[in-house]
């Protein structure tokens, strides 16, 4: 029988998150938790772990009797996935940001400066670099894949943090945190009603550029990051998968802009386009 909470972590995972608890699977996530994120060791509540794992973490020695050390196959037979790379664990939920620290964090921290770890749990920061202040919201996602591709892409290209409407997944679900390769545990983030998070980014003097694929109302991408530029922090605004960014959300965004893309081609994915948004913000207006 697998322990509890495992079996909730494992089957349920809105029961798992009413629990205050979340999942992460792989070396170098655990590693990040090991290091300070998430609340760092003393949120981790329990350890599933090979040996080889094990020994490679020190988990023994860092978390006692908080870890079960098992083989491959008793691994597989409990979680009935091998996705784990020879470790699984179940961590505290950190508390839920306010909408307004998330700005404000991307606002102080200056030019590559986001927090090396969440705003909910760490003061620790990035080395600077220069890269431009910018921040990434997300109006109704719906796949949890392009929920964690989106944080590794906001990663990699220095946002400040990320911004979620209440409709979209969990970002600390187990395969978001998996698809994101952990920097849903590095980049500090919120959800909240989609219009409180485009009211906040006003009210803090944060331009917003809405992507939409809609070439024949929008300027191309490009023009609008040379019209902002110097003006400080600017927020990426994407929509759902399919309907892309709700009318009323664009209407409340100060730019509205489109990547080009070859004839008869449709749209990119939502973290496609928010990868090739950031490279134009970031990168090429260096």
């Amino acid at each position: 029988m697998i322990p509890t909470p495992w079996a909730v972590a494992l089957s349920n995972p809105a029961e798992l998150r009413a629990l205050g608890l979340f999942a992460v699977e792989g070396r170098q996530v655990l590693q990040y938790v090991l290091d300070g994120a998430a609340g760092g060791p003393t949120a981790i509540v329990s350890v599933l772990a090979t040996s080889a794992a094990a020994r490679v973490l020190e988990l023994e020695s860092r978390l006692g009797d908080r870890v079960m050390v098992r083989t491959p196959a008793e691994m597989e037979a409990l979680t009935g996935f091998n996705f784990h790379r020879g470790v699984l664990a179940l961590v505290r939920r950190p508390p839920q940001a306010r909408v307004s620290d998330v700005i404000a964090l991307a606002l102080s921290a200056g030019p590559g400066g986001s927090s090396r770890f969440s705003i909910q749990d760490s003061e620790r920061r990035m080395s600077p670099s220069p890269l431009r202040p910018v921040l990434v919201a997300a109006e109704h996602l719906v796949d949890v894949d392009n929920v964690g591709s989106c944080f590794r892409n906001a990663r990699a290209f220095g946002a400040a943090g990320v911004l979620l409407d209440e409709r979209c997944p969990d970002p600390l679900y187990r395969k978001s945190v998996r698809t994101s390769l952990g920097t849903v545990l590095e980049v500090p983030w919120v959800q909240a009603p989609f219009l409180e998070i485009l009211e906040s980014l006003a009210e803090a003097g944060v331009a917003t550029i809405g992507l939409t694929p809609d070439g024949g109302a929008t300027a191309e991408l490009s023009d609008v990051a040379d019209r902002l530029a110097g003006t400080g922090a600017v927020a990426m605004v994407v929509g759902n998968e399919g309907q892309g960014l709700s009318s009323e959300a664009r209407a409340r965004c100060t730019h509205v802009a489109r990547i080009p893309m070859a004839n008869g081609a449709d749209s990119l994915n939502v973290a496609t386009a928010l990868a090739v948004a950031l490279y134009e913000w970031q990168v090429r207006r260096r």
